[in-house]
């Protein structure tokens, strides 16, 4: 079960998506925080700069320069800043350095960093920097002023401690540290809930598959209608299934006809045989014997190649290239494949195409071997009950924009329903001793719907049989 659970596909549909969402996370974490972190140190200086702008406003200087008053803002308690400013310190230098007053005796340190080159450059207006004293972290700001009378460059320092922003900093730090584990842990339960749910269907599937055999190969998975990889992987499994099906019933038939259909004709050769080896026997005897056991031969070899077709044909049209097939061309190969049994009986077998037939209408899509089995099905039957010196006629037609095949012969014709010589195999009128296998029209029938053609009969007269293969 630990196995199954670590190594099944919803686990690791879970710890790819968690893994991506983890570094996705990880990465906006980051990104969120440093622009966090820039914008309040931004912020911090602002207000840092901020005050120190109002304190230059209100400071004393007197016309010589040698002494300057601090006076506060009567308002400065009342502003609002992004960090609660501490204890602020206040220096004021001259532009070469010289510190010229101080704000707070009882300041942490004796003087803030200076660097006396810096103010001396045309573009210095002012400039933030951060120091240590004490284990104390500062921050502070050089401003560049001017005295009353706009003459005498000063520089104002004003440093604050950084505790406010540190501590704020921290806060955010130790709760993106932990925000984004517990966010990593919900979207992964999370997945594994959603992987469970999408993988359903899967489960599913695969409960049915394995509760399929070949007994009960008529089962189907349930298809699903999510329109996903998983409907077409439903709909793929039953069209297996459907043509596994029709394969197994197609060797069980061929199974069954065979132990049923081929007893008969062995037990014929086997009693012949035993007949003949019964007693001495003259040539006259010897001659009969060997007609009858190469009918019994030629009716099994007959019947074990439309065995086989049957099977075939049953499996389905996936075993089938369907291309171009002339009708015309197809007729005249099965006839004169037939021939020798046409000249056996003294049958004339007479073909009649339409002049008015445009080459093109007589082309189906069909498969080559199929049609000519089709073909050679009722051609031979109409030649196996056909007296002799009588004529077989064959007609190509196009009739109400449909090609239809028309083959006639003279023969008794069919003594009942005709849809049960077309869909009963081994079905034999009464009365008929010559012999057959009773399955060749169900193969034609079978063959002609997989051409989208139909097989008709008619009697034209009193006796005789018209077939007729219409190409819808």
């Amino acid at each position: 079960m630990t196995r199954y659970l670590f190594n099944g596909i919803r686990f690791r549909l879970t710890l790819v998506y968690s893994t991506l969402f983890g570094l996705f996370i990880c990465a906006f974490a980051y990104i969120i925080t440093n622009q966090y972190l820039q914008d309040g140190r931004a912020d911090f200086d602002h207000g840092l700069f901020n005050y120190a702008i109002d304190l230059s406003e209100h400071l004393e200087v007197d016309h010589a320069g040698l002494k300057i008053n601090f006076t506060l803002p009567a308002s400065e308690d009342r502003k609002a800043f992004p960090f609660m400013l501490q204890e602020t310190y206040y220096f004021v230098r001259s532009i070469d350095g010289k510190i010229i007053s101080r704000g707070d005796e009882k300041s942490p340190f004796d003087e803030i960093p200076f660097d006396p080159t810096l103010p001396r450059k045309e573009d210095y207006t002012h400039r933030f920097f951060t120091f240590n004293s004490n284990d104390l972290h500062y921050r502070a700001v050089n401003l560049k002023i001017t005295n009353r009378s706009g003459k005498k460059e000063m520089i104002l320092q004003v440093a604050t401690p950084s505790d406010a922003l540190e501590d704020q900093e921290r806060r955010h730090l130790v709760m993106t540290s932990l925000m984004v584990p517990i966010l990593i842990l919900i979207s992964s339960f999370a997945s594994y809930l959603i992987a469970g749910n999408a993988l359903t269907p899967i489960k599913s599937l695969t409960d049915t598959a394995n509760n399929i055999a070949a007994k009960n190969l008529s089962l189907r998975v349930p298809e699903v209608n999510t329109g996903d990889e998983v409907a077409e992987l439903s709909k793929t499994l039953n069209n297996l299934l459907e043509r596994l099906e029709k394969s197994f019933k197609a060797q069980e038939h061929f199974v069954s006809n065979a132990s049923h259909q081929l007893n008969t004709p062995l037990a014929i050769i086997k009693g012949e045989l035993d007949v003949l080896e019964s007693k001495p026997r003259n040539i006259e005897d010897y001659v009969r014997f060997q007609k009858s056991l190469r009918e019994e031969i030629s009716r099994l070899i007959e019947l074990v190649a439309n065995m086989l077709l049957v099977s075939r044909v049953e499996s389905g049209l996936e075993n089938f290239i369907f291309n171009p097939q002339r009708i015309d061309d197809l007729l005249l190969t099965t006839s004169s494949r037939l021939a020798y049994k046409s000249r056996e009986k003294k049958v004339t077998v007479r073909f009649n195409i339409s002049e008015d037939i445009p080459p093109e209408s007589l082309t189906v899509m069909g498969e080559k071997q199929l049609l000519d089995s089709l073909f050679e099905n009722i051609l031979d039957n109409a030649i196996k009950y056909t007296p002799e010196n009588s004529t077989i006629q064959i007609d190509i037609k196009i009739v109400n924009g449909k090609l239809e095949v028309w083959i006639q012969d003279e023969g008794p014709g069919i003594l009942g329903d005709f849809e049960e010589f077309l869909t009963k195999r081994f079905h034999r009128g009464p009365g008929i001793s010559i012999p057959g296998t009773g399955i060749g029209l169900p193969i034609a029938n079978r063959i002609a719907g997989y051409h989208n053609a139909q097989i008709l009969y008619e009697r034209p007269g009193q006796r005789g049989s018209r077939f007729i293969v219409r190409f819808n």
